[in-house]
């Protein structure tokens, strides 16, 4: 059975749509009829969180999103990078092995030089601890966004040279996939939905806040009783990727028909996903004062990655001398 791996950072706050119709939706399509893992790589975090109370509060708050998210019956196993034994000790194995040369090339590291010239030294080596989370378990494929392909190709770059180092073949190198058929999603802005730009819609805001978001969306100014088209609306764009075709087509022929406003869109859309999300949403309500189950399925989650990494580092000591 396929192995398969994504996780999300807890750096912000909070789960948005572009986080779900870019990562999780795909993953849980995907995991289907195979041996799925997801994680939360709060070391990864450690590069620009440097507030440990934050750190905890952005932690709790992803792992209720992702198990508020999760079908009851879901088959994925989340677990904690933090409480993986081994990890930085594969880490550092591997940084044996991985030429200084390919750390300069990351995008990581250079976005992080242009933008601050005390680059820590966790930003530097990211892609080799990014290595461990995935090798070190026999990974065969990784779902990845364009912008995380160098990350994959360093991954198997890494994989390779120990291999190579110590001539055999060890650590497999996994595969990668990119959903193509996911377009861009605009923002409220009406620019693609970026951390950067601040432009998102959080999926567990109150149904307060989540209007807000949702009525200020750019549109242009063609009046109510004026036919609209909806293929050029930021509102529509947003509508398809959660309405049934049949609400679309509903909805296309308002636009078209004139007397049908982008307010009017709007509430449809908030309407749209409120009810999407509405299961999700009331799981994510009843976690609010008990982690109770939360606590245990990670627990489940920890124990069986740890019982994977014990294995292979018992393997790899045994390899370069150190058992």
């Amino acid at each position: 059975m396929k192995k398969i791996l994504t996780w999300i950072k807890p750096t912000g706050l909070g789960m948005h749509i572009w986080n779900y119709l870019w990562a999780f939706k795909p993953f849980l399509e995907l995991a289907e009829g195979k041996e799925a893992y997801m994680f939360i790589p709060d070391l990864h975090s450690l590069t620009s969180v440097h507030d440990g109370e934050i750190l905890r509060k952005n932690k709790e708050r992803l792992l209720k999103e992702f198990f508020a998210l999760l079908p009851n019956d879901s088959n994925i196993t989340v677990f904690e990078q933090s409480k993986i034994k081994r990890v930085n000790d594969i880490t550092w194995i591997l940084s044996s092995v991985t030429p200084y040369s390919l750390m300069l090339r990351a995008h990581s590291f250079k976005d992080s030089n242009n933008k601050n010239s005390e680059v820590n030294m966790a930003t530097f080596n990211y892609p080799i601890l990014m290595t461990s989370d995935i090798i070190s378990y026999d990974v065969d494929l990784v779902p990845v966004w364009k912008d995380q392909v160098q990350h994959m190709e360093f991954v198997r770059d890494i994989a390779g040279n120990f291999n190579k180092t110590y001539k055999q073949d060890f650590f497999k190198l996994p595969e990668y996939s990119i959903d193509k058929k996911l377009m861009t999603i605009p923002g409220t802005d009406g620019r693609k939905m970026s951390k950067s730009y601040d432009n998102f819609i959080w999926i567990f805001d109150s149904e307060k806040v989540m209007k807000k978001k949702v009525m200020s969306i750019v549109t242009d100014d063609t009046p109510l009783e004026d036919p609209k088209d909806p293929e050029t609306c930021n509102v529509f764009a947003l509508i398809k990727f959660f309405a049934s075709i049949e609400r679309q087509d509903d909805i296309a022929v308002k636009y078209k028909a004139g007397n049908y406003g982008y307010g009017h869109a709007k509430l449809e859309l908030l309407e749209i996903i409120l009810e999407y999300f509405k299961e999700a949403r009331e799981k994510f309500a009843s976690f609010a004062n008990d982690m109770t189950y939360i606590n245990e399925k990670l627990k489940e989650g920890n124990q069986r990655w740890n019982e994977m990494a014990d294995k292979k580092y018992e393997e790899l000591i045994k390899i370069v001398g150190l058992n």
